[in-house]
């Protein structure tokens, strides 16, 4: 009677366990999947966008340090573990490195494995970071409209809280619109002012909507005035028909030729200056010629 193995002469037993043999192993496109290098100044956007990798790849135990290397108790077993651990652990260290300056590669190229690479980067960085971060926020507890329209103002706020958030912890609703209320100038202290009284808090979408409406408003106030103040003053410069159309007339009383009942010269008692006597009855009809008519 033949045993077993020989009537199974191409068969194999897996010793694999299947968690390990099911589960290839993951190669990363470094340059397609993280857009910046790691820079002494860019390490909270970078740790971001490499984490959500390696949790997108369920491989974030590997750089944390939880999944820890299998021992190898000499069983085909554990032997593959541990070789499929090894190989997945380089892969990632390769990545780490692949997407770090030239001035930070050479700081962790002694490592032997992602999780120390990782533990490095945190070490050289992550103080940094926070003082980074208290930097930051206080950039936005100062920060101020001034010249810039409100679509620039709200996104340099939320730039900046974003980066806080990347650093440190995510800023409330509440907060952020209170950085953006007290950044306004005087010119949206009526729209404040609601926000302010409102008992429920806005999102920042809806925040941006509100802020983008009253400014609209305020162009277009502003347009209108701008017109009022236009109109008037080619009304004022506008030439009248009217300045210089009258004539002067003289008044009834006026003398045309300056003659007040008597000749130059003479005087009521009949005698002329230089001693003379004149005919009165021509002075009279003299002064009766230019007497003017009422």
């Amino acid at each position: 009677m033949s045993s077993s193995s020989d009537q199974n002469p191409n068969f194999t037993l897996n010793t694999q366990p299947s968690s390990t043999a099911d589960k290839p192993l993951i190669a990363f496109n470094i340059t397609a999947q993280i857009n910046e290098k790691l820079t002494p100044s860019t390490f909270p956007q970078w740790r971001a966008q490499f984490e959500a990798l390696l949790i997108g790849y369920d491989l974030l135990d590997y750089v944390e340090g939880t999944l820890m290397c299998p021992s190898s108790s000499g069983t085909t077993t554990d032997e593959l573990c541990k070789l499929y651990w090894v190989r997945q652990d380089k892969l990632i260290l390769s990545a780490i490195l692949a997407s770090t300056s030239s001035s930070i590669t050479p700081l962790i190229a002694t490592a032997k494995t992602s999780h120390k690479a990782w533990k490095k980067l945190k070490n050289l960085y992550a103080s940094r970071s926070r003082t980074h971060a208290m930097q930051l926020k206080e950039e936005l507890t100062l920060i101020q409209c001034g010249h810039r329209s409100i679509t620039e103002y709200l996104h340099a706020v939320k730039t900046l809280a974003d980066e806080i958030a990347i650093i440190d912890h995510s800023i409330s609703d509440d907060d952020l619109t209170l950085y953006v209320l007290n950044g306004l100038g005087s010119e949206f202290q009526e729209i404040v002012a609601s926000i302010r009284a409102r008992e429920s808090p806005l999102t920042f979408e809806e925040l941006h909507d509100l802020l983008v409406g009253h400014e609209a408003y305020l162009r277009r106030l502003e347009t209108a005035t701008q017109h009022l103040v236009a109109s008037a003053n080619y009304t004022k410069k506008k030439p009248s028909n009217y300045r210089g159309s009258q004539q002067w007339s003289p008044k009834p009383n006026d003398n045309p030729r300056g003659y007040h009942g008597s000749s130059t010269g003479r005087n009521f008692s009949g005698t002329q200056r230089d001693g003379r006597r004149f005919n009165s009855s021509r002075a009279n009809n003299f002064n009766r010629r230019y007497q003017p008519k009422c």
